[in-house]
């Protein structure tokens, strides 16, 4: 009695063993036939066999005016090796790429360690920047502010502008500082671009 309630893959299987039984150039038709005897509902044959030639384990050739399909035994596990050899090819590509990622990383790790005077150096860039980034918010709140306010913290505005630029000249003292710490000052100046200064549009206010 055939089987019952056969999966798809089961299905695939079973026609693929037809071919590979036979070894010879079948018609759908007689594929059909051949399927349903061996359980394959004769309907599902067709979709069987293109799910086949689409995964190129089953082969079509227009002869005349029928297709013919055909698969031999070996086709299927060739196929398998190559497939695993493309896989190993790509693990290796990622693994190398993988290498070369640390490489770098090492090599930048070594160019400008976090030493104790690097981390020095953040802590004091950082407390200029904060103090910098608000004398300038109030400088320019000052600015923004109507003639009797202005007038009354005149004073202060100028004792702020001094602060500013006093500042100002404690990171470009810093600066050069870092540059003699590293003895390379394009690594100097990305380690101040890391932490937010440009020193293109870095000066004095005025």
């Amino acid at each position: 009695m055939p089987p019952r309630g056969m999966s798809a893959e089961d299905k695939r299987k079973t026609v693929l063993h037809l071919f590979h039984e036979s070894a010879k150039p079948w018609l759908l038709k007689d594929v059909e036939k051949a399927a349903a005897k061996r359980g394959v509902v004769f309907q599902a044959v067709k979709d069987v066999v293109q799910s086949l030639i689409d995964d190129s384990l089953v082969h079509v050739d227009k002869i005349g005016t029928s297709n013919w399909y055909w698969s031999f035994p070996g086709e299927a596990s060739a196929k398998l090796r190559h497939e695993v050899g493309s896989m190993d090819a790509q693990i290796a590509a990622l693994e190398a790429e993988c290498a070369q990622l640390d490489e770098r990383l090492e090599k930048a790790a070594a160019e400008f360690p976090q030493t104790e005077e690097r981390q020095m150096a953040e802590v004091m860039l950082q407390s200029a920047t904060d103090e910098n980034d608000r004398l300038k918010k109030e400088l320019e709140s000052f600015a923004s502010g109507d003639a009797a306010v202005l007038e009354t913290i005149r004073g202060g505005k100028e004792n702020c502008h001094e602060a500013v630029n006093r500042w100002t000249d404690n990171t470009f003292l810093l600066k050069s500082w870092v540059e003699k710490k590293c003895g390379d000052r394009e690594q100097a100046a990305k380690f101040f671009k890391e932490h937010g200064v440009n020193f293109n549009n870095f000066d004095y206010l005025e």
